[in-house]
Parts: C-alpha cells; sequence; structure tokens
C-alpha cells in the first residue's frame, strides 16, 4: 500500500499528459475539417464554368489542394486566402465563408456574384484584404465589417451596393486601400475617414455622394491618392488635402467644388496628377513658385476661371497634359508654355484669349493635341507647321481669325488624325491631303477656300480612314467630281452646303455606304436626284435644299428607312411625292 501511495500521483499526471496527446490531433482534425465543411457549404451557394471548383469534392480531403485555396504553412494547416477572381462564377456569397476563422484574405473580384455581402464577414477577425469587386451585388456595405480589426484593403468597386457609407469602418485603423466607386451610395463621406493613420489610398468615384470634404482629410501621412470624381460634392478643397506633402494624386472633377484653387496645389512637391474639371471653380489660376514641381496632369477644363493664364506654368517642367478649355480665361498664350519640354496636350478652347499664336507652341516636337478653337487669335499659320509639329495627331483651330493659306507642309504632319481649321479666314486652293493615312476628321467649313480642279477629292481618297469631311460654307465653285464616289468607307458625314457647286449630283455619291450626314443645300446644283442615294441606307439626315434640281423625286430615296431629316425645299421638283417617304 505504501508502494501504491508514491505512484498513484505520476501515474495521474501521466493519464493527463497521455489525455491532452490524443485530444490534441483530434482538436486539430476539428479545425481543418471546419474549414473544409465551409468551404463545400460556400461552394453549394455557387454556380459556373464546369471544372472551376471540381477540385472542391467531398472526397477531397485536403483543402489546402483545392483551387484557389492558400494554407498556412505550420500546423495546423488553416485556410488563410481563398483566391477566385476571375472565375465566371456566379450565386451568392455564403455566409458559411464566416466560419474560415483564419481567412486573411478574400479575393472574389470580377466574377457574378449577387445579392448582398454578409454581415457575418464581420466574425473574419483576421481579415485584410477584402476584394468583391466587378460583380452584382446589392443591399448595404454592412456596418459590421467595422469588426474586422486588421482589414487594410477593402474593394468593393464596380457594384449595385446603395446607402450609406457606414462611419464605422473608420474603425478598421489599419486600413490602407479603400474603394468604393461605382455603386449607387448615398450621403457623405465620413468624416472619420480623414483620422485613418494608414490611409494611402480612397477611391469613391461615381457613387452618388453628397456634401463636403471631411475637414481632416489629407492629414494621412501616407495619404497618395484620392478619386472622388463624378459626385454632388461641394464646398471647398480642404487646407490639409491641399498642403499634403505625400498626396501624389487629386481627382475631384465633375462635382459641383467651389471657391478659388488652393496656391498649395501649385507648390506641391508631391503631386503628380490634379484633376478639377467640371466643378465651379472661380478667380484666377495661381502662379507656380515651386522649382520645376512634378505635376504631370493638370486638368482645370469646364470651371468659372478667369484672369490671365501665368507664364510661370512654363516651370512645370514635366507637365504632359495641360488642360484649361471652357473657362473664362483672357490675354494672350503664354510664350512659356512652348518650353516644356514634355508637353503632349495643351487644350485651350472655348475661352476669351486673343492675339497671335506663340511660335514656340508650334514648334513643339512632342505636341500631339493642340486644341484652341473658339478665342479670338489672329495670324497665318506658319509654313512649315508641319515640320515643326511631327507628331501632332490632332490640330483644332476652329471659330478663331486665322488666316492665309494653309500651309503646304501639314500635308508632312503623317500622324495627323483630325484636322479642323473650320470657321477661320483661311484663303487659297485646298491643298492635296492623300499623303495623311490617319486622317479621321477634316474640317474646313466657313472659310474663304477654293476647289481649284478639284483635284484633292481624289487625293482624300487615299485617307481611308477618313469619317468626316467639312467643306461647307467656302468658294468652292465648279461642278462635283465624280471621283466623290472613292472617298473612304468609312466616311459618315459629307459637307457641301453653301458654296458655288453647279451641275449634276455625280451617280457615285452613291458608294459612300456609311453615310449619316449629307449636306449639300445651298448652291447651284441641276438635274435629277440621283437614284443611287437610296443606296445609302444608314443615311439619317440629307438636305439637298436651295440647289436647282428638277425631275421627279426618285422612289429609292423611300428606302433610306433611318431618315429623320429630308430637306428639298427651294428646289424645281415635279410629279407626285413617293409614298414611301
Amino acid at each position: 500500500m505504501a508502494s501504491s501511495g508514491v505512484l498513484f500521483p505520476g501515474f495521474v499526471w501521466f493519464l493527463c499528459l497521455f489525455g491532452f496527446f490524443c485530444c490534441l490531433p483530434l482538436a486539430i482534425c476539428d479545425e481543418t475539417e471546419n474549414d473544409r465543411q465551409s468551404l463545400l457549404c460556400f461552394k453549394s451557394w455557387l454556380s459556373g464554368p464546369a471544372g472551376v471548383l471540381a477540385s472542391w469534392s467531398n472526397t477531397s480531403l485536403d483543402v489546402c489542394e483545392w483551387h484557389g485555396i492558400t494554407c498556412s504553412t505550420v500546423s495546423p494547416r488553416r485556410v488563410i486566402a481563398l483566391d477566385l477572381d476571375s472565375e465566371g462564377i456566379s450565386g451568392s456569397i455564403s455566409p458559411c465563408i464566416a466560419n474560415l476563422t483564419s481567412l486573411t484574405r478574400l479575393q472574389l473580384s470580377n466574377n457574378s456574384f449577387s445579392g448582398g455581402i454578409p454581415s457575418e464577414l464581420g466574425l473574419l477577425s483576421r481579415l485584410r484584404d477584402l476584394n468583391l469587386s466587378m460583380n452584382t451585388l446589392e443591399g448595404n456595405i454592412p456596418p459590421e465589417l467595422s469588426a474586422c480589426s486588421q482589414l487594410q484593403i477593402l474593394g468593393l468597386w464596380n457594384n449595385s451596393l446603395h446607402g450609406d457609407i457606414p462611419p464605422s469602418l473608420s474603425q478598421c485603423k489599419h486600413l490602407q486601400e479603400i474603394n468604393l466607386r461605382n455603386n449607387n451610395l448615398q450621403g457623405s463621406i465620413p468624416s472619420a475617414f480623414g483620422n485613418l493613420p494608414e490611409l494611402r489610398i480612397l477611391v469613391l468615384a461615381s457613387t452618388g455622394l453628397t456634401g463636403n470634404i471631411p475637414p481632416s482629410l489629407g492629414s494621412s501621412p501616407h495619404l497618395t491618392y484620392v478619386d472622388l470624381g463624378n459626385n454632388a460634392l461641394l464646398g471647398v478643397i480642404p487646407e490639409f488635402l491641399a498642403n499634403s506633402s505625400s498626396l501624389q494624386v487629386l481627382r475631384l472633377m465633375k462635382n459641383n467644388f467651389t471657391g478659388k484653387l488652393p496656391s498649395a496645389l501649385f507648390t506641391t512637391s508631391s503631386l503628380i496628377a490634379i484633376c478639377l474639371q467640371q466643378n465651379s471653380f472661380v478667380g484666377s489660376i495661381p502662379s507656380v513658385t515651386a522649382t520645376s514641381p512634378p505635376i504631370k496632369y493638370l486638368y482645370l477644363r469646364k470651371n468659372h476661371l478667369s484672369g490671365i493664364i501665368p507664364s510661370s506654368l512654363g516651370n512645370l517642367s514635366s507637365l504632359v497634359h495641360l488642360r484649361l478649355a471652357e473657362n473664362q480665361l483672357v490675354g494672350s498664350i503664354p510664350e512659356s508654355l512652348g518650353y516644356i519640354p514634355t508637353l503632349e496636350t495643351l487644350t485651350l478652347d472655348i475661352n476669351n484669349l486673343s492675339g497671335p499664336v506663340p511660335l514656340s507652341l508650334l514648334n513643339m516636337s512632342s505636341l500631339t493635341v493642340l486644341a484652341i478653337a473658339k478665342n479670338s487669335l489672329v495670324g497665318k499659320l506658319p509654313f512649315d507647321i508641319g515640320h515643326t509639329l511631327p507628331n501632332i495627331q490632332r490640330l483644332i483651330l476652329s471659330e478663331n481669325s486665322f488666316d492665309g493659306p494653309i500651309p503646304a507642309s501639314l500635308l508632312k504632319a503623317y500622324s495627323l488624325r483630325m484636322l479642323h481649321l473650320d470657321n477661320n479666314r483661311f484663303t487659297g486652293f485646298i491643298p492635296f491631303f492623300g499623303s495623311l493615312q490617319n486622317l479621321e476628321k477634316l474640317d474646313l467649313g466657313h472659310n474663304k477656300l477654293e476647289a481649284g480642279d478639284w483635284g484633292f477629292v481624289s487625293s482624300l481618297s487615299n485617307c481611308s480612314r477618313l469619317s468626316m469631311l467639312g467643306l461647307d460654307g467656302n468658294n468652292l465653285q465648279g461642278k462635283l467630281p465624280s471621283s466623290i464616289g472613292n472617298l473612304s468607307n468609312s466616311l459618315e458625314s459629307l459637307w457641301l452646303s453653301s458654296n458655288q457647286i453647279y451641275g449634276p449630283i455625280p451617280p457615285e455619291i452613291g458608294n459612300l455606304k456609311s453615310l449619316n450626314n449629307l449636306y449639300t443645300g445651298n448652291n447651284l446644283l441641276t438635274g435629277n436626284i440621283p437614284p443611287t442615294l437610296g443606296k445609302l441606307h444608314r443615311l439619317v439626315y440629307l438636305s439637298l435644299a436651295e440647289n436647282r434640281l428638277s425631275g421627279q423625286i426618285p422612289d429609292t430615296i423611300g428606302n433610306l428607312v433611318q431618315l429623320s431629316m429630308l430637306k428639298l425645299d427651294w428646289n424645281n421638283f415635279s410629279g407626285r411625292i413617293p409614298a414611301s417617304i
């Protein structure tokens, strides 16, 4: 008995250890089996292409080998990531997913998930990356997500979510990226978002938000990217945001912001893109006092900005795109803009600018787009403009007071896609533009140009991409050549009105099968309407008014089933009107 008394405590300890080690594998197995059953439950709510989830089966016990699954490397091997983006899966997100208690990444983007976001996702206390973007999810953003205390990335963009943004999301203090763009939300930006200490990227564009930007937004020392565009936000740009030393991209376009542009935006050491177009900003454009700020994109189009264009914008030595159109700017175009070595796009159209265009601006090998239409600019185009703008693709000079001939060197600007010289005072013969094989739109309307022997029309047949040709309101005389029918099969709009063209309409015009708009009114055209016009089945607008056309209106005009406007007045037609018209 004495010896048994001594041995008894050791025997109990042995039994305890034995029980612990026997139970431990069972606990590990329980956790693994729990993950397996949760995934099978999740799968039961889904459908998709054959084979996508074929490995997810009752007969396969090792979930770590299943498609889209990542497990931890140490025992017990728990499911830590579920990646099923772009798999063509449809169905609803099952609350079963919340039983994957070790999950750190849930990636289901670019599928066809529908229904709501389960509030049970808030139980995933280790979740760091949640991406449910590019689906058709509906309902509210669950406030319960605020319980995901480790959450760093929240991606819900391109869905149909509605309701307010839960203010409680600001409790996720580790949030680095919030992207909710393209949803149907309402309300305002939660004020506490401005106090998220690790926030780097905030994208709330096209969500229907109203109200002001929170005053504290921009106080995060890591904030680099803010996109609040295309909403109904109002007020001014907060001081914290304007003075941020980390911000690289600021996109506030298409809102109702007012007030003056903060001068701090133009003295930045970090901003690369400033997109403030389509708002109601007033006042002048601030001067650039910093030396070579890194700004590459400056978009201020369609505001109420006034005053002159500051010459100090020329200090933006990294600038690639400068868009100042549709404001109330006055004065001349600064010569300094022509010395920005990286500038590719300059749009100044629809302002009140005056004077000549600086030669420096017409001598930029980097420039691909120059749009200065609808101003009061004057002068002649340099004779060598086609050489000094070798990479120009869009040259938009409409509605100014430019005069003189169209320089022949433009025929060497082989990259030209759009050339708009309409509503100026250009004179002389129309050049042979056939060398510009990339040309898509050519508008020479409302000048004082002449046709010569009409050889330019034959030349244009080499422009196979031409979709618009505007020749109206000039001094074109003579017969319309049959070569008009050899123009591009892509031609959609042909404007010949208000010239001095006479003679018959060439039947070959019926070859232009893509024409939507044909305007030949207010000329001296004679003869009958060629029946071949009835082949232009895509015609929407046809104007032959104010000519000397005669005879019967051909029945083939009735074949133009898409026609919404037909103008035949002020001619000499006779006979009956076809019943099909």
